[in-house]
């Protein structure tokens, strides 16, 4: 869980009140506690500060993922579990985040910026353990990232709408239940060596039996060799 945060409530608090536009980067500065020329250096702009936080949970989920010694499916949905909890751990400022995203359109086109992110990392962990290279790996891959970050983002609206009627587990079941789906495709199980087909040798001495008499005998065969 990361510990600290880029973005302080009180700065986000500001936006809403007075406006995104209004307000200005002196009075963010001042808010977070940091001068002017700070706060262009660790944030750039207005709007980059407003998903700093977004960022560092991209970078803390990178790390997450480079260190998991779970199956790929498994980290997936771990992962999106991560990043869940790093969201609802702050319940003001993502409230806020929320509030400034229905109110100002470009934030909202920067959100979908950061949610391709998150599909990035994960496609990019799947492919770095070799998935890309199973049959119809490439589009798999695809599917289950954007899977997971769909599903995630599903249960965070309706986290920020109404925490106490959100429950973590009930994400956990199914991100579990999606990862269930891909995992016979993903994670193929090795089904061992083919066995050898077996070979049967008739042999026929004398004269020539009706095809009754030699069904009779081979089936004579067969009940003395499982017996």
């Amino acid at each position: 869980m990361i510990t600290s945060s880029a973005v302080p409530d009180a700065a986000l608090r500001l936006l809403v009140e007075k406006g995104f536009d209004a307000t200005s980067v002196d009075s963010l500065a001042q808010a977070a506690g940091i001068s002017r020329s700070t706060f262009f250096r660790r944030f750039g702009s207005k709007e980059e500060m407003v998903f700093a936080d977004m960022e560092t949970i991209i970078h803390h989920l990178e790390t997450v993922l480079a260190t998991s010694a779970a199956g790929p499916v498994a980290a997936l949905v771990h992962a999106g579990l991560t990043v869940f909890d790093q969201h609802t751990a702050r319940p003001e400022a993502a409230g806020l985040r929320h509030r400034l995203l229905l109110d100002v359109p470009s934030l909202r086109d920067r959100e979908l910026v950061s949610i391709h992110r998150y599909e990035r990392v994960f496609r990019n962990h799947l492919r770095y353990k070799g998935l890309y290279d199973l049959p119809h790996g490439r589009a798999m891959c695809i599917a289950f990232a954007s899977g997971v970050v769909a599903v995630h983002n599903d249960h965070l609206r309706r986290w920020l709408r109404d925490p106490e009627q959100t429950k973590r587990v009930e994400l956990e079941r199914e991100l579990a239940a999606l990862g269930a789906l891909y995992l016979p495709v993903l994670e193929p199980q090795d089904q061992g060596p083919a066995s050898e087909p077996t070979t049967v040798v008739i042999t026929i001495a004398g004269a020539t039996p009706d095809t009754e008499t030699v069904l009779t005998q081979v089936r004579e065969a067969l009940d003395g060799i499982h017996r």
